[in-house]
């Protein structure tokens, strides 16, 4: 879940925090009041391309930053995504703080929100987003399938590139046999061990401060236990002296026992320099062969790894490799066969996938086509078209795509391509209905461009059954939509400081019945008022 996102100096916001709410939550205002700013902010979230136009007159930066509600995707959390617009330079962002490529914040927030709209294209254009699609309406055994068909597709992949290897020149595998050989030898002639550098760095540190430890150390123990004033003498002394105090006085009882306590400590510390100076003894020889072996590893390293485990880890790999090679001859026979029964494992496993498909895309198509006519596009064409591959892909036989009509009589084309933003926005509407979605964040905005009345409504009830499960985020000018939602945000122009800037205000329930009458009527009125309680009724009931 989002739970807030937060703007600086991005475009006319000067400072601006907007904490939603789960389930339905809907933006309305007057027009050019700054509602899509919001979005476009969430899309630089997801990775869409900064301008510094977007950077507010005068400033030299704008933030823009989403906090989470510790979302998982692929096992990592997410809590917090901030992209930061410089007037002069590249922008910069971070993800839990921690500063990161555009491409992976992007991947990380990408995974949680998906925004639909003017933006709805750069996910259509993304390859795999109609095979995802479809295969969210594939029954268990097609899935079962469709895992099968990755796992002998990956298994004929590594069996192909190990052919290559193996069809390679001979010189060039023995050449290569030999460099890995010598490397093996070159690493397990240093018998390396793992967390040695550390010991031996410490070694080394102390064997070339040796003569400090051990004039420093001396002089510690000769101050707490040689000669009559030495700090045990004191202490003993004082012990004494207290102790007969004490058998007069008993406030000083307990000072007498701690003192005896003290003295107790500091001759305990006396005896572990003591003995740490018998058994300290430095061969001069040492220091040099500590560094040696510094050298060495460090060597390695710099060859290698960057640490001791990973010069090991690369052994390991350069072994493995050479095991391959080596044996060669003998594999290259029993690939073959493997291949070929693999390739016809896929060919059988991607037919019954094609035929799956098929099937889910006519159900896609016909009920995406069913959705985006109530939603007020009723000579629009929707089909799941599958483009068979020259060759067995990772996923299958065949490459879905979505094929989109808005207007009777004009050829289907693909949906990125010739989609509107209101247009695009209202099939993703539907395809997130049909199909689900696995991202828990959704961001509605230029839904309900060009409608009105019923078709409105159909968009309001859409997006507040897709609500029940996911947090949703919508624009719309409709009071027919913003009815159906569970909080409701009004964005408005104010002056300040001579400037235009924008606010956002979360509506009380009767604030929220005066900003639908307005919406319903241009102004409030006792009967835009009632229109609006009605309206908010039958959106529960309804």
């Amino acid at each position: 879940m989002l739970n807030a996102l937060e703007l600086k100096d991005f475009a006319i916001v000067d400072e601006l925090r907007l904490e939603l709410a789960p389930g339905l939550n809907a933006l309305t205002g007057e027009t050019g009041a700054g509602k899509s700013i919001l979005v476009d902010a969430l899309a630089l979230l997801v990775g869409a391309r900064a301008d510094s136009g977007m950077i507010r007159a005068g400033c030299s930066s704008a933030l823009v930053q989403g906090l989470f509600h510790g979302e998982v995707s692929n096992g990592v959390g997410l809590s917090s995504a901030a992209r930061r617009l410089q007037a002069e330079g590249r922008s910069s962002a971070r993800v839990d703080g921690e500063l990161v490529t555009v491409t992976e914040m992007s991947e990380r927030v990408g995974a949680v929100v998906a925004v639909h709209g003017q933006h709805a294209a750069q996910a259509l254009a993304q390859p795999e987003e109609p095979r995802r699609r479809v295969d969210r309406l594939l029954s268990a055994d097609e899935l079962e399938t469709l895992a099968q068909y990755r796992e002998s597709f990956i298994e004929y992949q590594r069996t192909k590139r190990t052919l290559a290897e193996l069809g390679a020149a001979a010189r060039d595998r023995e050449r290569r046999r030999d460099t890995l050989r010598f490397e093996i030898d070159e690493i397990d002639a240093a018998r390396l061990q793992g967390g040695e550098e550390e010991g031996l760095r410490e070694r080394s540190v102390s064997l070339r401060h040796a003569e400090r430890i051990v004039q420093n150390s001396a002089q510690a123990l000769t101050a707490l236990a040689e000669g009559e004033r030495s700090a045990l003498a004191l202490l003993a002394s004082a012990a004494r002296d207290l102790g007969a105090a004490a058998r007069h006085h008993p406030y000083l009882v307990s000072l007498a026992a701690e003192l005896h306590d003290t003295r107790a400590a500091a001759q305990a510390t006396s005896d572990e320099i003591e003995s740490f100076l018998s058994d300290f003894e430095v061969d001069p020889l040492e220091l040099d062969r500590v560094e040696a072996r510094l050298a060495k590893i460090e060597a390695l390293q710099r060859k290698y790894g960057e640490t001791v485990e990973a010069v090991l880890a690369y052994r390991q790999g350069a072994a493995d490799e050479l095991e391959r090679l080596e044996s060669a001859d003998l594999d290259a026979a029993e690939l073959e066969r493997r291949r070929a029964e693999l390739v016809e494992e896929l060919g059988a496993l991607g037919k019954r996938l094609s035929s799956a498909r098929r099937r889910a895309g006519e159900q896609l198509g016909r009920e995406v086509a069913g959705l985006v006519a109530q939603l007020g596009m009723r000579e629009a064409r929707f089909e799941v078209r599958l483009e068979e591959l020259e060759q067995p892909g990772p996923h299958g036989l065949e490459h879905p795509r979505f094929a989109f009509s808005a207007n009777l009589g004009e050829p289907l084309g693909d949906l990125a391509a010739i989609g509107s933003g209101g247009e695009l926005s209202r099939v993703m509407l539907a395809l997130d209905v049909t199909t689900g979605s696995d991202k828990p964040v959704l961001v509605f905005d230029e839904v309900d461009a060009g409608i009105g009345g019923q078709t409105a409504r159909a968009v309001g009830s859409l997006l507040k059954r897709l609500s029940r499960d996911h947090q949703v985020l919508v624009v719309t000018h409709l009071p027919h939509v913003a009815a159906f939602a569970d909080a409701q945000y009004f964005v408005e122009k104010r002056a300040k400081d001579g400037r235009t800037v924008t606010r956002v205000h979360r509506l009380e329930p009767h604030e929220r019945e005066q900003e639908l009458a307005r919406m319903l009527s241009g102004n409030v009125t006792e009967a835009s008022l009632r229109n609006a309680r009605e309206l908010v009724i039958e959106s529960e009931t309804g």
